[in-house]
């Protein structure tokens, strides 16, 4: 079991809510692109919304005004990327 608790709970909590986007983004599927009947622009930006969220789920999210001393965007939130390979890290140190 990894050192931090917290960090399987932080990475199940946005696992389902990135789960729960893709099965949103999955329904822009009923979209043919020879059928012009199917083109919906509401399931269009319904689409482009849920892609965002899905980015900044996975993405860390950075300051755009504070740095830390290397000059480096403070990170505002660990993205589910980062907290993967944390936990992956975590995980091959107590290998050892």
């Amino acid at each position: 079991m990894p050192k931090n608790q917290k960090l399987p709970k932080q990475i199940e909590k946005k696992l389902a809510t990135l789960s729960k986007l893709l099965d949103e983004i999955n329904e822009a599927h009923i979209i043919n692109s020879d059928d012009p009947e199917t083109w919906d622009s509401d399931a269009l930006y319904d689409l482009v919304a849920n892609l965002k969220e899905a980015l900044a789920l996975l993405e860390d999210k950075e300051s755009e005004k504070e740095k830390d001393n290397f000059g480096n965007p403070l990170i505002l939130e660990v993205g589910l990327c980062s907290l993967v390979d944390e936990y992956q890290s975590e995980e091959e140190e107590e290998d050892f």
